[in-house]
């Protein structure tokens, strides 16, 4: 990806992105989203392409009729992992930016925004590379923020003793996991020596450092406790650095250490202020609202409703998401984007008329919501059928 100023970038866009604002807009997570989740085939991750998710053709056919998509994601580019750490990503983050190499939906609007909310990636309107707008921060000033490296370096050292202790204590107790749980044939080795820092996918466990450079880290990323572990061996080791970092568990085996303050709801505010996303016409999806896609609930009440696709019902967080939530990860995704699709001229094609309110309502979407949710459920009859 290249840099331009904002001087640059407004030049070269000439209000191409702000025009778009008013159209159905979908800020969403990618991983357990618009993608499912990376897994382990053969002891190597791997991570599906949107080409192959239950979510590409009606996403594709939104783009198409105009909507726009802001792929809101931990996710780095440049980075070498498993061959290249953007590589595995390239056909969902071509639909972000807005070129798509399986054809067709030309010319869209779009932006990706990566390390958590800390850098905003935009499509070049002549050639779709991503951008990067170095007018963007996430933080007052639009200042950006990292860790220093004595603090990473300190984190670096607590994280490898909690994974050294969680698969000493799995060793011990294989209880702990299911019994073909493939992380028990890691026990012995990763028992007894330290997790390298890496961003090889392929490495579990692993310690990686997120930033836009080795010297701009984001945050501390740690693979291989699963999530239902993560506070016992990993948060209590950073509890001395609470004042430092936020630190949770994300995902199904990873724990993240970021910058103080950093969340995905600073992208909303900031793409709400100039323009760039409008109350009314634009909507938040992802799969992890009561753990790193919280930000994106921000505002749920106030004009741009968050949909979810938690896998687990009893994992929405707060009561007022629970009826908006659809479930099922990417496959619940494919089904609410089709609900869309399917109410689109109904609909208006959920444009937010100037002056309006819009017509992308909460109730709107809890009735979609309800909608997907019951189509799921009506093919998964159908397929126990005998």
């Amino acid at each position: 990806p290249v840099k331009l100023t904002a001087q640059e970038l407004k030049r070269k866009t000439s209000g191409k992105w702000e025009a778009k604002q008013a159209n159905l807009t979908i800020v969403s997570d990618l991983d357990g989203t618009l993608l499912a989740a990376p897994k382990k085939v053969g002891g190597v991750l791997v991570h599906p392409k949107l080409g192959e998710s239950a979510t590409y053709a009606p996403l594709v056919e939104l783009l198409n009729r105009g909507a726009s998509v802001v792929g809101v994601t931990g996710l780095e580019p440049g980075r070498e992992r498993g061959g290249g750490h953007w590589q595995p990503h390239h056909h969902a983050q071509a639909e972000v930016l807005g070129r798509d190499p399986a054809g067709g939906a030309q010319g869209r609007q779009g932006a990706a925004v990566l390390e958590t909310g800390m850098v905003l990636y935009r499509p070049d309107p002549e050639t779709g590379e991503p951008v990067e707008d170095e007018s963007y921060g996430p933080f007052p000033g639009n200042e950006k923020r990292f860790l220093s490296k004595q603090l990473v370096d300190k984190l670096i050292a607590q994280a490898r003793l909690g994974v050294k202790e969680w698969f000493t204590d799995l060793k011990n107790d294989p209880s702990m996991l299911d019994a073909g749980h493939w992380l028990h044939g890691l026990a012995e080795k990763w028992s007894k020596e330290d997790a390298p820092v890496t961003n090889d996918a392929d490495q579990t466990p692993r310690i990686e450092l997120r930033g836009p450079s080795d010297a701009q880290v984001v945050g501390v990323m740690i693979a291989g406790v699963p999530i239902q572990y993560g506070n016992k061996y990993l948060a209590a080791n950073f509890r001395a650095f609470k004042d430092e970092i936020h630190g949770q568990p994300t995902g199904r085996l990873c724990y993240d250490c970021v910058v103080p303050g950093l969340s995905k709801h600073l992208v909303l505010k900031y793409l709400l202020r100039t323009g760039a996303l409008a109350r009314g016409s634009a909507f938040a999806l992802a799969d992890s609202p009561s753990g790193n896609d919280i930000g994106l609930t921000e505002y749920h009440n106030d004009g741009m409703p968050f949909v979810s696709v938690c896998g687990q019902r009893g994992k929405v967080g707060h009561k007022k998401l629970l009826n908006c939530h659809v479930g099922h990860n990417e496959v619940g995704s494919g089904a609410f984007l089709q609900q869309l699709v399917d109410h689109w001229d109904e609909f208006g094609g959920f444009h937010r008329q100037a002056g309006s309110e819009g017509l992308l309502t909460l109730e709107m979407m809890e009735m979609l919501a309800s909608q997907a949710a019951e189509s799921i459920e009506k093919k998964n009859e159908w397929s126990d059928w005998p």
